[in-house]
């Protein structure tokens, strides 16, 4: 499997604000459209998000992802963990990640990492994630916009 590049923008976002006071019991779910550039193509992808706050300082919840592509295939990440070091919005997450599809199911490792930055009634919140899976790691690249 080559590299894979995604470059996502939020098109629907219901997350907690990185300005807000975050608790215990938040709630976090955030819904995604972008593109995919694989194997000199390009697709389009739909993903979703949801944190549970466990505590202020770490959380657990899932990320899910469908790509329409010639060969389409969805992308599992469950149980997703979430630490948040300095219980804000800005977090790093782990988690086993799946692919399906084309007949093959593939299973690695994901990390990623958000940094919201408040821009007036803007949120934007960059993305860098990568899936060490068969064929080695796969990077993921995005910018969320939140109100």
């Amino acid at each position: 499997m080559k590299k894979l590049l995604l470059v996502a923008l939020t098109v629907v976002s219901l997350a907690t604000a990185s300005h807000a006071e975050i608790s215990k019991g938040d709630h976090r779910f955030g819904l995604t459209g972008g593109v995919l550039v694989y194997n000199n193509q390009t697709s389009f992808s739909l993903s979703a998000e949801y944190e549970y706050r466990v505590e202020p300082i770490y959380g657990i919840g899932f990320q899910a992802a469908h790509v329409f592509a010639t060969s389409s295939f969805t992308q599992l990440a469950i149980p997703t963990f979430y630490l948040h070091p300095f219980q804000g919005s800005w977090y790093i997450s782990a988690s086993p990640v799946f692919y399906f599809g084309g007949g093959r199911t593939l299973t690695g490792a994901r990390f990623t990492t958000r940094m919201p930055l408040d821009i007036d009634i803007l949120t934007l919140t960059p993305v860098f994630g990568v899936d060490l899976i068969e064929g080695g790691p796969n990077y993921i690249f995005g910018l969320g916009v939140s109100i």
